[in-house]
């Protein structure tokens, strides 16, 4: 595998990973249905397994590229939880008034 490769597949397995999370979080931002903590979990826990299985498999495949795929993994599903955040912190903000505290407290 070459370098080209590992970041490519890191970066697609980095957002795939990410999907159940998000797909919850975007359930929750839109208040269409209440999201349970039993279901968050499992998504958690499918994201795990995703990327555990595609390290073991990097590593069987090319060893000497585990570190570079691993890597772009991780920057790939941080990246996306940054803009689901950035969301989040829009949508919380979206609902304050300007005579607002950032904590929603009022100010009289």
């Amino acid at each position: 595998m070459t370098w080209i490769q590992a970041v490519a597949f890191g970066s697609v397995i980095g957002v795939v990973s990410s999907v159940p999370s998000a797909f919850l979080f975007e359930q929750a931002l839109k208040k269409a249905r209440p999201v349970s903590v039993a279901a968050g979990l499992a998504s958690i826990m499918v994201s795990f397994v995703m990327m555990s299985a595609a390290i073991l498999v990097v590593k069987i495949v090319s060893p000497g590229d585990v570190l570079l795929f691993g890597v772009t993994a991780v920057a790939s599903f941080l990246l996306l939880w940054a803009i689901e955040a950035v969301r989040a912190w829009q949508d919380a903000q979206r609902g304050a008034s300007p005579r607002e505290r950032k904590r929603g407290e009022s100010t009289r």
